[in-house]
């Protein structure tokens, strides 16, 4: 008898199923880079407190990476950005003749709004990208596969001490930053203004609330964790080779950029929704 040879199989494919494989491919890209990123961060809160030890150090690293990098764009987008509003707020003012309320404008200005807006676009331009592109990279050759023969916890070892860090650093360069935008409006306003220091510093500080630190601290955290959990899952699921790397750190720029936005203004609507306060300028 004749035996008939038989075709070799395709290697099989993960394809969705059930409703996720009926819904239009883009909401299904959408559902399941929500659902993987999802799945992250609980793989990362579950391994950061079961084992709290062992991954401080290389935390540390990736701060002091994160500082050498990223102190000089945070510094020149803050700066540049807070002195050029200080201006355009001041010359204004002058027009009703209210020189000194700069510093209760700024507040505003600079703590709520600018200074963590900024930060999160220039930390997700300069370390998101870089993240990205780095697992990117391991992935398409393969190295994340040869750690996990080998036994090594990926997600612990190279995805969570970047998290940390990126969330850690992300906060703390809001701090910087907040500091460098009071001090270009004040320049704005008793350098090349006529307003005294103690007039600007004391509406200044009149109007600044509890509140309003806790408020820009927490939005800083959601924006810094965001960051970090969606450009390690960019990364880490990259494919097709360098295209594919490039098309993972464009798409993950994208997301962090758009998730600035909606963090700031979810988190200001909250804040001044539970502090009613906020609102009024002393």
């Amino acid at each position: 008898m004749t035996q008939v040879a038989e075709r070799p199989q395709a290697p099989a494919v993960d394809r969705p199923r059930g409703v996720v494989a009926k819904l239009p491919p883009r909401l299904r890209r959408v559902l399941l880079d929500v659902g993987q990123s999802g799945q992250l961060l609980a793989q990362l809160l579950t391994t950061a407190v079961k084992q709290p030890r062992g991954y401080w150090g290389p935390t540390r690293d990736e701060m002091y990476s994160m500082l050498r990098f990223c102190w000089l764009p945070c510094s020149l987008a803050v700066g540049g950005f807070t002195f050029l509003i200080a201006n355009y707020a001041y010359d204004l003012l002058s027009l009703i003749g209210a020189e000194n309320r700069l510093g209760t404008y700024f507040v505003m200005a600079s703590v709520r709004e600018i200074s963590p807006f900024c930060t999160g676009m220039a930390v997700a331009g300069v370390m998101g990208t870089a993240m990205t592109a780095d697992l990117g990279a391991r992935r398409i050759r393969e190295e994340l596969d040869a750690l996990k023969v080998l036994g090594v916890d990926t997600v612990r070892t190279l995805v969570l001490p970047r998290v940390i860090a990126a969330t850690i650093m992300m906060v703390a360069f809001n701090v910087i930053g907040s500091v460098l935008g009071i001090g270009m409006a004040m320049i704005s306003s008793t350098v090349l203004g006529t307003t005294s220091v103690g007039s600007y510093l004391g509406n200044f500080l009149s109007s600044m609330t509890v509140p309003e630190l806790v408020g820009s601290t927490v939005k800083c955290t959601l924006i810094g964790l965001f960051i970090g959990v969606v450009c390690a899952q960019k990364g880490l699921t990259a494919r097709g080779g360098p295209e594919g790397v490039g098309r993972a750190v464009n798409e993950a720029v994208v997301l962090c950029f758009a998730a600035v936005w909606v963090i700031n203004f979810v988190v200001n609507a909250t804040m001044l929704g539970l502090n009613p306060e906020m609102l009024v300028n002393r």
